[in-house]
């Protein structure tokens, strides 16, 4: 490119020598070598900006989504096909240091936009991040986000479905998250902190404060995990979270979750327990699961129980459609067509609370 773009300037200098003075010369020479610059400049901005679009919107959206056929169960009154929603993601980097990630979730002809964020990376000591994240409550809810693509069963842990799915933990929040990790002679240790909007009760469901929030008290979260050098593949979490809520029966109700988490994952075998503490001056309430799966090949038969116990007279689950005793016991058997892009799940649940329901169900989910 160099080279044509100084040829015009050559044939100038060839054609004129003789009409021109010695000034006039040094003139030209010297617009040619400004021009030439200028070229050469523009040049380059050209392919930095090509660079940067190739490696940071070349292969930066996604999408994942899932279709499923279930038997009669509590949340689907009859045999029915049904998808769940279908998750669009972005995510964008400028260095080691600047990044952005957004996720708009569709369901049900419907809408949200489950995260987003703009983060700054300090060191490993410190990243910070501005925005709409996951709760840092527990190992699954920060791991697992909308794609079921990801997921080894068909779905969450009943009690960490999200708000609108009357899930009984706020898993969404608005605000500042910062978090690090440092290698230590036990292990690697990593804290993430979380503070934001608190979530209100709003037709019978928690409802994450997105655009503002019903009351001045801001909600942290905390998880410290560690992951020990000495047992490759496992890694011990706690974490614990306050806010204040306005319930039916009582106002500025002061909620407190706290808990703990344990992932072990090695040699095709992947163990993950996580236990919740609900706590609040009119009641108590605990939530817990524990999920085995072994993976052989394009094979991976998996097992999960899971359980919540409430007080009746609890004035925050008295609130909620699931803030109810409720156990399930889950075993199924999931096909990889494509363990990043496509697999297959085939799983009986048996639901067991007031009414009991025994539930066949079938999922593809994909991702691309």
């Amino acid at each position: 490119m160099k080279r044509l773009t100084k040829i015009p300037f050559i044939i100038i200098l060839l054609l004129f020598p003789f009409y021109v003075h010695a000034d006039e010369l040094s003139a030209i020479q010297e617009t040619v070598a400004r021009q030439q610059e200028q070229i050469d400049f523009l040049s380059q901005k050209i392919k930095d900006h090509e660079n940067e679009d190739s490696s940071k919107f070349g292969w930066n959206l996604g999408l994942f989504g899932d279709i499923n056929y279930t038997t009669k169960s509590r949340e689907h009154p009859h045999d029915a096909f049904y998808f769940h929603e279908l998750s669009l993601y972005s995510a964008a980097s400028y260095g080691d240091r600047l990044n952005f990630l957004a996720e708009i979730a569709f369901e049900h002809e419907e809408a949200d936009i489950e995260r987003v964020w703009i983060g700054y990376t300090v060191n490993d000591l410190l990243v910070i991040r501005a925005g709409k994240f996951h709760t840092a409550m527990g190992y699954w809810n920060k791991t697992y986000h909308h794609g079921r693509q990801l997921f080894t069963t068909v779905d969450r842990p009943f009690f960490l479905a999200f708000e609108h799915d009357g899930g009984v933990l706020p898993v969404h929040i608005t605000g500042l998250e910062i978090e690090g990790s440092k290698a230590f002679g036990i292990g690697r240790l990593k804290y993430e902190f979380e503070l934001g909007n608190g979530p209100e009760m709003m037709g019978g469901m928690l409802e994450p404060n997105n655009a503002s929030d019903n009351n001045s008290s801001k909600q942290p979260v905390l998880r410290v995990s560690l992951r020990p050098s000495a047992v490759k593949g496992l890694s011990v979490g706690v974490f614990a979270t306050n806010f204040e809520v306005d319930t039916s029966t009582k106002t500025g109700l002061d909620e407190t979750i706290y808990g703990a988490d344990i992932v072990y994952a090695a040699n095709g075998f992947e163990f993950i327990t996580e236990g919740f503490i609900f706590y609040n001056p009119d009641g108590d309430g605990i939530a817990c699961y524990g999920q085995l799966s072994y993976t052989y090949g394009d094979w991976t038969p998996y097992a999960r129980y899971e359980r919540l116990e409430v007080q009746g007279t609890d004035p925050y689950f008295k609130d909620l459609p699931g803030g109810f005793d409720r156990r399930q016991t889950i075993a199924g058997l999931k096909y990889d067509i494509d363990p990043i892009r496509s697999s297959l799940k085939f799983q009986y649940r048996h639901d067991d609370a007031t009414k009991d329901y025994d539930v066949f169900e079938t999922q593809w989910s994909f991702h691309f």
